[in-house]
């Protein structure tokens, strides 16, 4: 059978396992697997198979993860980023729509230690959705602020999809978090003009009071609540940038000073601890299944060299790189809007990122691209992540009230991309600057 017969058949059995129900890592591995025990035999195959999980498993990179989830399971579970939306909405609730700039400031500045998305809206989502319910504001503009506002946690880091993308790409991880800073901040500069816009043009939508304007001696008394984040944020971006630790040692580093923190400022006790271990099993023993599935699938279609196939093809065509990029985005937004996209994406990169980077795209740059789209993903129906979080902090949130509220949000998401395509350097300026040395 010739290599292009045999990969039509993989993805096929892949597509068929889908179908069946088969969770989509589950289905990758075994697509995976039968395809390197038929190209290099059953005991070769083998080899190969559990080389593959050993290195992936034991990479140095991939120790950030289950690092990160405890720091950010300690900060949810602790009650220490609880007092985080009242100490910005002090600063900003002056202005129009103040509740939900507060949201996505909170959202940003969580987003610094958090790494987790749905945990960065969660947090911020139990302590302002109550307060902007009661002030009588619009449930899409709450729907839409905390959605969209919870999606900061995977682009500023640190950020567990980017540990991700770094491992199966084998691209820098400290250049991938650096690259998110500004777009992160960019974005939520965005988010911000949207909400005041929007609380401008219908007022009745975020209706302003008095407490909003908080005195000299509140905002004062907002430091004390936002110190616990900021010392964190400083001890995992301010020893990475400075290179004095790599992100994984940045992570182990993050984790002993949130429950240091946690036991100053919060609620650590036993029952806190067993919840953040808990969610931290959880989820790096699904990320890890993952990886290990998504490697041996990336090899196997390696092998049977589908990526520089697809690259003499696309190259071929003779298209502007702009025109290409779009296509491939396009498609991207497609499935934002039918599949869960991380899984998708670990299925995706092995093809797209040899297209990507042959086309002279650079990796780190690619690596935010994704992490926008990752972010759409998240608050587009019927599928995304923040969607539900929401939902469950809002019973009764209707399909209309979620697509009003998070639609000019993904517009805003898809112009940042248009931004980074034409000034690339927004992502790339600040990992060409960072101080030799650790990574």
């Amino acid at each position: 059978m010739s290599e292009a017969g045999f990969g039509t058949l993989l993805i096929a059995l892949m597509f068929l396992l889908f179908a069946m129900g088969l969770e989509i890592s589950i289905s990758m591995g075994v697509v995976g697997v039968l395809g390197l025990l038929y190209l290099k035999g059953f005991t070769v195959g083998l080899g190969v198979v559990g080389s593959i999980a050993w290195s992936n498993a034991t990479s140095f990179s991939f120790i950030a993860l289950p690092l990160f989830v405890f720091m950010s399971g300690i900060l949810l579970h602790s009650g220490i980023g609880e007092g985080l939306f009242s100490a910005v909405a002090r600063w900003v609730g002056f202005l129009p729509g103040g509740l939900a700039v507060a949201c996505i400031f909170s959202c940003a500045i969580f987003a610094a230690v958090s790494g987790s998305s749905v945990a960065t809206a969660a947090t911020i989502g139990m302590i302002a959705v109550p307060e902007m319910e009661r002030r009588g504001y619009a449930r899409p503009l709450i729907i839409g602020s905390l959605a969209a506002g919870g999606t900061l946690g995977i682009l500023i880091p640190p950020s567990i999809p980017m540990i991700i993308y770094g491992v199966m790409t084998e691209t820098s991880v400290g250049h991938l978090y650096m690259a998110g800073i500004i777009p992160g901040v960019v974005l939520s500069l965005m988010f911000t003009v949207y909400v005041i816009g929007y609380a401008m043009i219908w007022p009745d939508s975020a209706p302003r009071v008095a407490e909003d304007r908080g005195t000299l001696r509140d905002k004062l008394r907002s430091f004390g609540e936002v110190a616990p984040v900021a010392i964190l944020i400083f001890v995992v971006l301010g020893s990475m940038y400075l290179g004095i630790v790599t992100p994984t040692e940045a992570a182990a580093l993050g984790s002993v000073v949130s429950l240091v923190l946690a036991r100053w400022y919060g609620n650590l006790n036993w029952r806190t601890l067993n919840q953040a271990f808990q969610g931290t099993a959880r989820t790096t023993s699904m990320v890890m299944l993952i990886i290990i599935f998504a490697a041996i699938f990336s090899h196997v279609i390696a092998l049977i060299g589908a990526p520089k196939a697809l690259l003499s093809t696309v190259t071929a065509l003779g298209l502007p790189k702009w025109a290409l990029f779009t296509v491939v985005f396009s498609f991207l937004l497609v499935i934002a809007y039918a599949l869960e996209e991380l899984s998708v994406m670990i299925i995706l990169l092995p093809i797209l990122f040899p297209l990507i980077t042959g086309l002279g795209f650079d990796p780190v740059w690619f690596g935010v691209i994704m992490v926008v789209w990752l972010e759409i993903g998240f608050i587009t129906p019927p599928v995304g992540l923040n969607l539900f979080v929401i939902q469950g902090l809002m019973p009764g949130s209707g399909a209309r009230e979620v697509t009003i509220g998070t639609t000019p949000y993904v517009i805003l998401m898809i112009l940042l991309v248009v931004i980074l395509f034409v000034f690339p350097d927004l992502a790339l300026w600040l990992p060409a600057h960072m101080m030799p040395g650790r990574r």
